[in-house]
């Protein structure tokens, strides 16, 4: 049973005064050597999102780094579908827009692209039918001595919850490696669908993999990158996920979290904040209203075990009157018709963590 520390939000005391204390409970400020690289790894938010993690949270970590003598720098990857993050440049731009420059977050930002060097991890032992079988990660972030995973904890459309596993196992992988676990989750045209004819998936599609015919969108799959666009696009909703395909992409997803783990030689430590819990995730610049209130913070060794934890918090918060129709268990996994369990069990079959936790309330 892993142990997942909780500062909660319910507490006489200011957000970013908890996180400190949080923090200073936890075994971080021992783990963190003099010099050493520190890698803090998070999601800056798409250019007109407002529910990413504050840069005052983000601060916080990289001033209790640098206390430690720790020399720590921010860390995430270009996006694998069209955006204000696709490449470094549109990254970095983006970052600083949203309030992460290096005067307000105190550390270096370093964006891994397509062109950076990438090690190749093979995946030996896939269960539950997972097809990946490698899994690139940037070399950038392994040669750190510590990482830091910061997770902004809200719903996704395709994996219910997000927290931690998939800030590892999409946020710490190439685009190739994005693309890979997508490919089991490709949007499919719906021959019974109200298709006006009006072309929108055609032009949004980044790799012109879809063309009208007789008034009908038809795909290459071959072209096809599994980006999403022609689902997000259409105002009829003629493109669905195939059955099923949202539990596919989970067992990827711990895959890949687990390959990121197993490779990298440093510690790690997951940070999860419990806040702004909205319908759909950072990448999204409608990502919705909050469903419930706001919860805390979590500290945990353990990836799947703080997740877990975030889980079941967020089914015990109050929902906010009018935000969801549904009930708990797994609010978030059933506003998009999905288990959100699916990717923290496979990765507990992995052996990437424990779903069983002791919370301890600080």
């Amino acid at each position: 049973m892993s142990e997942v520390l909780f500062f909660s939000y319910s507490k006489d005391m200011g957000p970013l005064s908890g996180l400190q204390r949080l923090l200073l409970k936890s075994p971080l400020p021992d783990m963190i050597a003099t010099g050493v690289s520190v890698a803090i790894k998070l999601h800056m938010g798409e250019l007109g999102n407002i529910r990413y993690l504050r840069p005052s949270f983000v601060r916080t970590v990289v001033d209790m780094v640098r206390k430690r003598k720790g020399k720590p720098f921010l860390f995430d990857t270009v996006t694998a579908y069209p955006g204000e993050r696709r490449t470094k440049e549109k990254y970095l731009k983006t970052a600083a827009k949203n309030g992460f420059v290096r005067a307000s977050v105190n550390a270096p930002i370093l964006i891994a692209g397509d062109k950076d060097d990438f090690r190749t991890i093979p995946i030996t032992n896939p269960i539950d039918g997972c097809q990946l079988r490698e899994a690139k990660i940037p070399n950038q972030l392994l040669q750190s001595a510590f990482m830091v995973v910061l997770s902004h904890v809200k719903g996704h459309e395709l994996t219910g919850m997000g927290g931690a596993v998939k800030n590892l196992g999409m946020g710490c992988v190439s685009t190739e490696t994005k693309r890979a676990q997508h490919y089991v989750n490709m949007p499919e045209f719906k021959e019974d669908s109200d298709c006006n004819d009006c072309g929108k998936c055609v032009n949004v599609c980044p790799n012109d993999a879809i063309e009208m015919i007789e008034g009908k969108p038809a795909r290459s799959i071959a072209e096809c990158t599994a980006c999403g666009s022609c689902y997000f696009t259409c105002p009829e909703r003629c493109w669905a996920w195939p059955p099923g395909s949202r539990e596919k992409l989970q067992i990827y997803l711990g895959h890949a979290a687990s390959a990121v783990v197993s490779t990298f030689t440093g510690k790690i430590a997951y940070v999860n904040f419990i806040q702004d819990v909205v319908p759909l995730c950072d990448c999204i610049a409608k990502s919705g209203k909050p469903v419930v209130q706001d919860v805390g913070i979590a500290f945990s060794l353990d990836p799947v075990a703080i997740d877990m934890a975030s889980f079941d918090l967020i089914d015990q918060s109050p929902i906010i009157p009018g935000s969801t129709t549904v009930k708990p268990p797994d609010i978030l996994g059933k506003m998009h018709d999905t288990n959100s369990l699916v990717q923290l069990q496979t990765a507990e079959k992995l052996r990437l963590g424990s779903m069983k936790y002791e919370l301890v309330s600080i």
